[in-house]
Order: structure tokens, then sequence, then C-alpha cells
């Protein structure tokens, strides 16, 4: 298992990447719907709050399936972000 550090660093490298993708399609490409751009951007930052949270409090017992599951989660909860992002391009 990863340090808790590292994997705070890497959800929030990958937050941060689709943030910006986001703000560039807001300011930069004609035709993207801004208030679309404002409500995903609001649903990374609170994706990035969750998930640090849930990696500062630890469920006692099992830490890898704990872990696994967070994984599962983090990567569902991108998957969402990023299907909406591709309809900000339309």
């Amino acid at each position: 298992m990863a340090s808790r550090k590292n994997l705070k660093k890497d959800i929030s490298y990958v937050i941060g990447d689709l943030f910006t993708e986001c703000l560039i399609y807001k300011e930069l490409v004609p035709g993207t719907d801004k208030v679309a751009a404002d409500d995903l951007m609001m649903e990374l930052l609170k994706i990035d709050n969750e998930f640090t949270q849930r990696i500062n409090h630890t469920e006692p017992g099992n830490a890898k399936v704990y872990y696994r599951t967070l994984y599962k989660d983090f990567n569902k909860s991108i998957g969402n972000v990023i299907e909406k992002l591709e309809k900000l391009k339309k």
C-alpha cells in the first residue's frame, strides 16, 4: 500500500488536471456551457475534499479492503466527471 501522503498527492494531481481542463474549456473554447463548467469544477472540489477526508480517517479493521473500495469509488467518480467533461465540448 502506498503511503497516505502519496495517495493524497495523486488524488490532488488528478483533480487538478481535470479542474484545469474544465477552466480551459470554460474560458477558451467557444460554445461551452459556462454554468455546467462551473458546476463540474465545484463537483471536482467536493470529490477532492471527500476522498482526502476518507484517507485521513481510515476505518479500523481491514485496511486493504478499505483502500480497494476507496480506489474503486475514486475511479467511478472520476469516470463520471470525465463523461460530463466530454459533454461540455459539444
